[in-house]
């Protein structure tokens, strides 16, 4: 009988390989191709800077899309988004030494010039 599988849920990732994903495979062509497509921008002579641009495009497309140690469950691409999108500068305050003082405190410590 033919075996089934069940995904766990509806945001499974599909498992190509070892730890490939198909996302991954997908992400990474996507830049690939991006960066083919950027590298026609470079004139005839400059063949050298056209070849450094597409290895540096390939190495920066698999390390944006590894997973790092410190949190397996994103990945670097997206991290640096949530860092770059996901700033709430109204939503932390800093609070000063004095704000947790009583009234009372206050004005005794003014008396003293503090």
């Amino acid at each position: 009988m033919r075996e089934i599988t069940i995904t766990p849920d509806v945001r499974a990732e599909i498992k190509l390989g070892l730890n490939i994903f198909l996302k991954d495979v997908g992400e990474i062509g996507i830049t690939v191709g991006i960066a083919f497509l950027l590298s026609n921008l470079f004139p005839a002579e400059q063949s050298l800077q056209q070849t450094i641009f597409l290895i540096m495009s390939i190495v920066l497309a698999i390390y944006l899309d590894l997973r790092p140690p410190s949190n397996p469950g994103k990945r670097n691409f997206e991290l640096i988004w949530y860092l770059l999108l996901d700033r709430h500068a109204k939503l932390y305050k800093s609070y000063g030494y004095y704000e947790f003082l009583k009234r009372d405190q206050l004005k005794e410590l003014r008396q003293y010039g503090d």
